[in-house]
């Protein structure tokens, strides 16, 4: 109204103000106003509960540990859980609930009818055609149940999880040069070098006193990155999305995630440089390839020369092999009798270290090729191979492109490119044997 004054109550200020206005209410008025304040707190986060069933659940349908886990911190304080903020946020968030499949929400309801008809009725539900809808669905196993079954009102509930074996997250994303692009297309200024030869081929002289003096400059190359996509597209109907058992647009997203890592590690590895992938180490023409003691298998010489194909400024190295080639060494040893492999060796301050040959970690990646094929061993510095991000990965969804299918599209995008920047700055166990 005009004249009045807006006056914005803060949450801190809101238990004073309360306190000051029940100052002149009895017990009996207090008690029943914190009764109703809990009764509408309790409606705002169990809007399907009904009276006394609330508080006889035996395990509360909220996750309660999310909180204790994503906000240890801030603002509950370890773990420890605010219920009245709790209690905020759930409302303002909707969740997180553990969420039943339908036919257990329809079994809540009849336990909360305490079988009673009248009120099944009520709420719609015919208890003969959710059994025979039950015995249907019982009907695949050995033994169906029958209508005498004690059973026979109870659904299968189907654990909320999928059945999979995790691929790693990358450890060689984290290792390889990442750079921004801000076009389509990108081109860096390289020197030109090589081992021994690191300036350009720039000249030093001493000139005779009063000579004539030459001049000179160093010689730049360039390597052009050009912005190709790399992309997911996954199709799931509504029934899906609605009655599945997990969250699946959420488990989806998490398996075109780790897609993409896998498939970005495949091509810094062995990328062709066509049709749309990066080019790969193993493909790099200017890489240095070493050839190999016997063919077939890898042995410690082979180790040997391939960090000596490596110039000596080059020193934050890392071997990339598969498991079963790193096995092969395991069970070799060096000149004066020590394991070739070492594994849990542990520092002085007493910290474990990661798996080493000749002193240079190892990471095992199934993207390299198998025992006895080039590239089978790979030496060098990740530091070195450049990643071009023109587009991180956007996940995108829409109903309306199968909108008559009755399906929801999502849609993962990605735009990148990448090559070795410094070719010598690694060098690949090749499959021809030493001459």
């Amino acid at each position: 109204m005009d004249g009045e004054k807006i006056v914005t109550i803060k949450m801190a200020d809101l238990k004073g103000i309360v306190a000051e206005a029940i100052k002149g209410m009895d017990l009996p008025q207090i008690a029943a106003l914190k009764a109703e304040i809990d009764t509408v707190n309790k409606r705002a986060i169990f809007p399907a509960s009904e009276g006394d069933l609330l508080e006889s659940s035996t395990k509360s349908i909220i996750d309660t540990s999310f909180f204790t886990k994503q906000y240890a911190s801030v603002p509950f304080g370890g773990a420890r859980v605010d219920g009245d903020l709790m209690g905020a946020r759930l409302r303002s968030g909707g969740g997180p609930f553990l969420k039943l499949s339908p036919a257990m929400e329809k079994f809540a309801d009849v336990l909360r009818c305490r079988g009673r008809i009248e009120k099944l009725m009520e709420k719609g539900i015919n208890v003969a055609e959710y059994n025979r809808a039950l015995m249907e669905a019982e009907k695949k196993t050995a033994t169906p149940l029958t209508t005498t079954d004690v059973g026979a009102l109870v659904p299968t509930e189907y654990l909320a999880t999928v059945v999979e074996f995790a691929t790693a997250q990358s450890q060689i994303l984290p290792k390889v040069w990442r750079i921004p692009m801000t076009t389509m297309t990108m081109k860096i200024p390289k020197l030109v070098q090589a081992a021994g030869s690191y300036f350009g081929g720039v000249m030093l002289y001493h000139p005779d006193e009063g000579g004539l003096k030459t001049k000179d400059k160093p010689s730049y190359d360039s390597l052009t990155f050009t912005a190709k996509k790399l992309i997911g597209l996954i199709a799931l109907t509504d029934e899906l999305i609605m009655d599945s058992s997990i969250n699946i647009i959420n488990y989806v997203t998490g398996i075109f995630v780790r897609a993409f890592q896998y498939q970005i590690e495949y091509e810094i590895i062995q990328g062709t440089g066509l049709n749309g992938q990066m080019l790969g180490i193993l493909n790099d023409p200017a890489i240095n390839f070493v050839s190999r003691q016997t063919v077939g298998t890898v042995k410690y010489d082979d180790l040997i020369n391939l960090e000596s194909a490596l110039d000596e400024n080059f020193q934050n190295l890392t071997f990339l092999s598969r498991r079963a080639t790193v096995n092969t060494l395991r069970k070799q040893k060096d000149t004066v009798g020590q394991p070739v492999y070492h594994d849990g060796l542990t520092t002085f301050l007493g910290s474990a270290m990661s798996p080493q040959l000749l002193g240079y970690p190892i990471i095992k990646t199934r993207n390299c090729p198998a025992l006895g094929v080039q590239g089978d061993l790979i030496l060098g510095d990740l530091g070195f191979y450049i990643w071009a991000l023109r587009q991180d990965m956007t996940i995108d969804t829409s109903r309306d492109v199968l909108f008559f299918y009755d399906e929801t599209a999502i849609r993962f995008v990605m735009r990148e490119d990448g090559a070795p920047g410094v070719s010598i700055a690694f060098s690949v166990l090749d499959n021809v044997p030493e001459s």
